[in-house]
Order: structure tokens, then sequence, then C-alpha cells
């Protein structure tokens, strides 16, 4: 039984240059833009505290809300083993799309593996709510929710409207994002190494149900942030202020 609502014969009737706009809005939620907005972030609030007054720990927060939320996926994705729409895994390039950026176009819209729930819609969620807390020191709240709102409509819609995934898919992936973004808030606030280590274990159960390298990489991930806290963060004099 499919899990469409007509969706699908909706999106197909879709121009080509919205097609890849959505496919450059969904990259929001990729891993690749997450990890590099978390950099950047660490390196700016690092020299400007009015961002936030915990730079590293805020990054630690970020970086686990990051891979703990793709290692879920994983394990909710294999766990369910539902299929992605018709015709998610290929696509046949606009003619105006040079030979050359073919491979480029096809990474933009196209998706494989399970489809159940949305990993972009889960992670964006986690990870951009996330901001909207961490960012304590920057703009208001109600500014802040407002952004990560947008931000996470814009990544949910964009993978709808390129037929990757169900309305249901997104719809699920947002409301476990919020949930676990909640939960690891809240294990968070007076370690780190709390939000590392929930990450590892996730990291093991995805290694488990899906023998993926890049699971195992959540995995060493997690042990590494917990060591390198464990070395420095508790123990350097000009340590951060507390998260709030």
């Amino acid at each position: 039984m499919s899990r469409g609502i007509g969706e699908i014969g909706i999106i197909n009737q879709l121009p080509d240059w919205f097609v890849l706009f959505a496919g450059i809005v969904t990259q929001l939620g990729d891993m690749w833009f997450v990890l590099v907005t978390i950099g950047v972030f660490y390196v700016v609030a690092r020299s400007d505290r009015s961002l936030t007054r915990s730079p590293v720990r805020d990054s630690c927060f970020l970086i686990a809300l990051a891979f703990g939320s793709y290692a879920l996926t994983v394990v909710l994705k294999y766990t369910f083993g539902l299929p992605r729409p018709p015709g998610a895994t290929t696509v046949v390039p606009p003619a105006w799309i040079p030979p050359i950026g073919t491979p480029v176009y096809e990474s933009l819209v196209t998706a494989d593996s399970f489809g159940f729930p949305s990993g972009h819609a889960l992670k964006s969620t986690a990870v951009y709510g996330g901001w909207a807390l961490v960012l304590g020191q920057w703009s208001t709240r109600r500014r802040r929710i407002f952004g990560a709102t947008g931000v996470v409509l814009a990544v949910a819609l964009s993978r709808v409207a390129l037929g990757v995934h169900y309305v249901v898919d997104v719809v699920v992936g947002v409301c476990l994002g919020g949930v676990f973004l909640w939960l690891l808030w809240m294990v968070a606030r007076t370690d780190p190494r709390r939000s590392f280590a929930v990450m590892g274990v996730l990291g093991v159960l995805a290694v488990g149900a899906s023998f993926e390298v890049a699971s195992l990489v959540v995995v060493i991930v997690s042990l590494t942030g917990i060591g390198v806290w464990e070395r420095r963060g508790t123990n350097r004099r000009d340590r951060d202020e507390p998260l709030r």
C-alpha cells in the first residue's frame, strides 16, 4: 500500500527549473552543509561572543545533533524498510543541463535507500532547532524559532517536490527531529559528553542495522568527542560558560 496522498501526481507536473531549485534548497539539510555551518559557527563564535557564551559546548551539542539524527534515521529506515516514491532514484536531466553538469544535477534531485522517515526533515528539525536554542545571545527567541521553522519547512517541502519522499515521510521526520532535539537538550545542558554518548549508542545501533561505513563514522566521532572533552573541555582554564 502506498503512503502517498496524491502528491506524486502533482510534483510530476512541476517545471524543471523548480525541480533544480528544490534540489538546491534541499542541500540545507544535507550533512555536508550542516557540518560546514557548524564549523563556521565555531570559528566565528570564538571571536564574537555575541552569538553565544559557550561556543565549544554549543558546537559539541550541534555536532551530536547532526550525527545523532543521522544515526537515528538509519536505524528507523532499516527497521521499517519502506521504499521511496517511484522514480526517486532516477531522473532525466532537462535539455538545458550540459552533459558535464548531469552528475551534479542527478545528485541534487535524486535519492536512494529506504524512504521512511525523511532523514533531511529529521536532521533539519534537530539541528536548526538546536541553533535556535544555542544562539541565546543573538536576536530574539521568537525570531530564532521563526527562522529555524522556515528552514525546516523549506527542506521538508523540497524533499516532497523532488519526489524522493511522501508527505508522511517528512511530517514524521519533523516530529521525530523535534523529539530528538528536546531529549538531547535535556541531556546535554550540563555535560556534552552525555550527548556524545547518546550519539554513540545510536551509531552502534545504526551499524548493527545497516553495516554502513557512515554509521561507523558516527561511533568514531562520538568516542573522539568524549575523549577530547575529557582531555580539554574539563581542564582548560578558559572554560566556556555553562549551557543555559
